[in-house]
């Protein structure tokens, strides 16, 4: 063993084991990894007698390196653990001599001519001590010569998004169903983001497949090349975030509108992250129409700057093409007519342009956006207020561009609203 800095990883299968078991003292079978110089407990025994743990959820822990043996005590002398952080917070050099620990623990096994390990498991460490970072199980390196701590890290009965409950409103955003519509490179890193914030169900809209090209920009990676997207983030989702329940819709929000109707009923807001001007108006007008708010997420101009809008129903609010024309009118810049020209003749909505990084940072503004505005419409969480509708964020910009991109920072962002509907918009009057 490197007597130098090991490190023990005590899986949760492992801990239970010595939790359960009916004996005070047993066996350890550990797996080295010299790559990362660990110590893997993978077999709790007693009387020399217990199952292997297999551990398919950890790709490297489960590695079967160089087996050695080691030992386990169940409700050691009082005070071991609460020690064993004094000790390993003085220093590497200081340590218990061999003979002293033996006496508090006569059952410790004489490690011979080579150097051994035991994990302790205390039920009863008071709580002053726990509060302070001693733990219920505590691991120690035994040599004839000295007992010397060494760090653990125990699998935890829960983790993952249940570790947030009383600090995130984990249990509201898991009754949220959000629309994603695009899943390429902002749409993919803003379903992520969703995932990680919690919302419980996503519906995924998005034709594509998964190409070379898309690699640079994307949190996909080759493993996903000829997929679909919508499928291909299904599946990373599901394994990396399990609490989120995710359907992947092979469908184009425009040439098939008449199904995005239903959709965008059972759902809670409408994100979206579609490359171009007709889905986003299409997801302005159905999302009017169901009564539903949407967030819309852009770069512009080869990813100089970004343009997140959120649109919210009600007759205070207009829609997408309301707040076009009221830009026109103030003499404000036109996105939507500068997007109308052919790819590569200027100033056009062209995400592939864009910096990767740059991207993942308007979907993951996009999905935040999303989350505050479903927690303080439905839940009044009044700390997720938006300062407005209307963002332009600064990701490399020129400096010279008409508002409301006049923007010369990197991370400006500049926020207005969104005027009430137009007296003759069809979309706000049906």
């Amino acid at each position: 063993m490197n007597a130098e800095h090991p490190f023990v990883v005590l899986p949760r299968e492992a801990a239970r084991r010595i939790e359960d078991a009916d004996t005070n003292v047993g066996e350890l079978d550990l797996h080295y990894l010299p790559s990362e110089d660990m110590y893997v407990v993978r077999r709790v025994a007693k009387n020399n007698v217990g199952l292997k743990i297999a551990l398919p959820s950890y790709q490297t822990l489960n590695w079967d390196g160089k087996v050695f043996a080691g030992q386990w005590m169940k409700t050691p002398a009082s005070g071991i653990n609460e020690s064993h952080l004094d000790t390993l917070r003085r220093g590497a050099d200081v340590y218990a001599p061999y003979p002293e620990f033996k006496k508090l623990l006569p059952s410790l096994s004489d490690p011979g001519t080579r150097t051994g390990l035991l994990v302790t498991y205390d039920p009863d460490v008071p709580a002053e001590w726990l509060a302070l970072g001693a733990q219920r199980f505590a691991a120690w390196l035994v040599s004839r010569d000295s007992v010397k701590p060494v760090p653990l890290a125990v699998e935890p009965v829960a983790f993952g998004l249940g570790q947030l409950d009383g600090r995130w409103p984990v249990a509201d955003l898991q009754r949220a169903n959000i629309a994603v519509i695009g899943v390429g490179s902002i749409g993919g890193a803003a379903v992520q983001a969703l995932a990680q914030y919690g919302v419980g169900d996503v519906e995924l809209v998005d034709p594509d497949r998964f190409l070379w090209h898309n690699m640079v920009r994307h949190v996909l990676g080759p493993d996903a090349v000829g997929r679909y997207k919508v499928d291909a983030m299904k599946a990373v989702l599901e394994k990396r975030w399990p609490e989120t329940s995710v359907d992947a819709h092979r469908l184009d929000v425009v040439e098939d509108a008449h199904l995005m109707r239903s959709l965008f009923a059972e759902v809670d807001l409408v994100l979206c992250a579609a490359d171009g001007i007709a889905p986003r108006r299409v997801v302005s007008h159905l999302a009017r129409r169901a009564g539903k708010p949407a967030i819309l997420a852009c770069v512009l101009d080869d990813g100089a700057v970004a343009e997140v809008i959120r649109l919210r129903p009600g007759p205070r609010h207009g829609c997408l093409l309301c707040l076009r024309k009221s830009l026109r009118d103030q003499g404000a810049l036109d996105a939507e007519a500068a997007q109308e020209l052919d790819y590569g003749t200027g100033f056009v909505h062209r995400p592939m342009t864009a910096v990767g990084t740059d991207l993942h940072l308007v979907g993951q503004f996009a999905a935040k956006a999303a989350v505050a505005t479903l927690l303080e419409a439905q839940h009044g969480d009044h700390t997720q207020r938006l300062p407005d509708d209307y963002a332009t964020i600064g990701l490399r910009p020129p400096g010279d561009m008409a508002a409301p991109f006049d923007l010369d920072r990197a991370l400006q962002v500049n926020w207005a609203g969104v005027p009430p509907p137009r007296p003759d918009c069809t979309t706000c009057h049906p």
